[in-house]
């Protein structure tokens, strides 16, 4: 310490050397001021962590209630939601874009009876615009006193009607109905579409349709509306049980038209027989007869068999099994060469061209052709052929036409690839979907001759009442009887013809088929495809090679 006077500075002792003195630090007992600061940080950390705090509290309750909201949200009304996000239904077309099917805005009647101002009023109301409903269906729905459908897809009349009524109880609710503008002409291959039902096109393809993607066919309107004309009049003048007609590029494979009759309108379905909803060209299997001797004579030409140049005798017929003694009664010569097998359609003939070849080459070459394959057509349902078990003990049946049942637009597409140059086709009936792999089944020799052979067969042969002024035309007819009560009969018969056109490079393929026939053109006591079959598909071409040859089709 320092000293003066005898004097004693406490707590403070001056350095003699002031220029080295130290910071002085004061303290007091309780280390006030170091506790002031710790507070000071206290309170500034307590402040931070209750912000903090609320934030966290915040955005929980931020999320939560957003989670709320969703969860428990005021709910929409249906209709308006469906308003929203309905798609309409695509439209079905032909190849120029004329429209098959389309849906349109309706209207659909329902009543809230407790709303009515006057019940029974309102009800004798209902009961004269809707004749056609019974008495007993307006008192049951009156008595229930719900909200109840009157009637869907009301008619403009109907709902004029409705709008002078006035009553609260009448509530109309916004449909779709699907309407098919042509009414029969399409009925069998586009089917129908309501709230109950669908079939052909119209449930094949609807997964597409209702993506409200359209649908673009390969048909003509033109052509689809003249081959049902001329189909029509002849059904009605052979007095036949049904009939049916395709017309088809026999190299695109693409339809043209499809006809199957009976038919019927889509546009009233409660109106619809028994079995008029068949599509008997894709649906339904027949025994072909001699549209099917057409493949022996590919076979030999394919093969290159000497055979092509041989005669047969058939004046003593043909014992084919014990019980069978087959016979051409419809034949003057007794001795045919190769082509009069075909050009008088010969049954004995054929089944003696098939001995040369045996059952097994027979059969393989029916494979080669796709008669024994499932056919697969986008859009349509194909019926399998139906082939016998025992190939061999059929064989010689199956070389005239009998013995195994195939649907029309198998034996169509087989024909095809004898014609067309050798190569095997993909039937299609929607634009897009045309097969153009091109797939090499037989010589472009052996199409070509068959081309001469058939067309020889209209010149001077069964299917003399096929020709078309104008044009060359080649087919083969065919008659087979059909089986009742496990017997071929004498009566019932299926007669066809299958021609091209034009004969030396054909293009297009008409088939025609009769399901019992009882007159034909001829007025003659036998009904025949060469008389019934062959002079529909005469006038059918002469009416719709103009427009093909026209436009050819080359345009999208």
């Amino acid at each position: 310490m320092f000293k003066s006077d005898g004097i004693n500075y406490d707590n403070v002792k001056p350095k003699s050397n002031l220029l080295s003195s130290k910071k002085i630090n004061f303290h007091d007992k309780k280390d006030l001021i170091k506790n002031v600061k710790r507070e000071k940080s206290i309170r500034f950390s307590k402040k931070s962590n209750l912000i903090f705090f609320l934030l966290c509290i915040s955005f929980s309750l931020f999320i939560s209630f957003n989670i709320l909201k969703v969860t428990y949200k005021k709910e929409i009304n249906p209709s308006a939601v469906h308003a929203k996000i309905t798609i309409n239904r695509g439209k079905i077309l032909d190849r120029n874009n004329e429209i098959i099917a389309t849906s349109i805005d309706t209207n659909d009647l329902y009543v809230d009876i407790k709303k009515s101002l006057d019940k029974e009023k309102l009800k004798n109301f209902l009961s004269e615009i809707f004749e056609d409903k019974e008495s007993a269906f307006f008192e049951r729905i009156f008595n229930k006193e719900q909200y109840s459908l009157v009637k869907k897809d009301i008619s403009p009349t109907e709902l004029n009607k409705l709008k002078s009524v006035g009553d609260p109880a009448i509530k109309l609710h916004e449909s779709k109905k699907r309407v098919y503008p042509q009414h029969n002409i399409f009925s069998n291959l586009i089917g129908l579409k309501t709230n109950e039902l669908m079939s052909k096109i119209e449930k094949n393809m609807n997964k597409e349709l209702v993506e409200g993607k359209n649908l673009k066919l390969t048909v003509d309107l033109r052509i689809q509306n003249i081959v049902r004309e001329e189909l029509y009049k002849s059904l009605i003048e052979y007095r036949a049980k049904a009939a049916l007609a395709v017309v088809m590029n026999v190299k695109s494979g693409e339809i043209f038209s499809m006809v199957s009759l009976p038919d019927f309108n889509p546009n009233y379905p409660k109106s619809i027989l028994p079995k008029t909803e068949n599509n008997l060209n894709t649906e339904a299997r027949y025994e072909m007869g001699s549209t099917l001797k057409i493949f022996n004579a590919a076979m030999v030409y394919e093969s290159e068999s000497e055979i092509q140049f041989n005669e047969f005798d058939i004046s003593d017929g043909y014992q084919i099994t014990n019980e069978k003694h087959i016979l051409d009664d419809h034949i003057d010569k007794k001795i045919l060469n190769f082509d009069d097998v075909f050009v008088k359609s010969s049954n004995i003939g054929s089944v003696k061209i098939l001995e040369s070849f045996g059952p097994n080459k027979q059969k393989l070459f029916f494979k080669k052709v796709g008669l024994t394959e499932n056919l697969n057509i986008t859009g349509l349902k194909v019926v399998s052929n139906k082939l016998p078990i025992n190939w061999e003990s059929h064989s010689k049946f199956i070389s005239y036409g009998y013995g195994l049942s195939l649907s029309p637009i198998s034996l169509i597409t087989a024909f095809s690839s004898l014609v067309n140059g050798g190569f095997k086709i993909q039937p299609s009936l929607i634009k897009n979907r045309i097969n153009k792999k091109e797939v090499k089944v037989f010589s472009s020799k052996t199409s070509k001759r068959i081309n001469e052979l058939i067309h020889k067969i209209v010149m001077d042969g069964t299917g003399k009442k096929a020709q078309v002024k104008g044009l060359l035309i080649g087919g083969k007819t065919g008659t087979s009887k059909k089986v009742e009560k496990g017997n071929y009969s004498e009566e019932k018969k299926i007669t066809s013809f299958i021609g091209v056109f034009p004969a030396n490079s054909p293009e297009f393929l008409t088939f025609v088929l009769f399901d019992e026939p009882q007159k034909n053109v001829a007025n003659s006591k036998e009904t025949t495809g060469g008389n019934t079959a062959a002079p529909t598909f005469s006038k059918i071409v002469k009416k719709i090679s103009p427009i093909i040859t026209k436009d050819n089709y080359s345009r999208n």
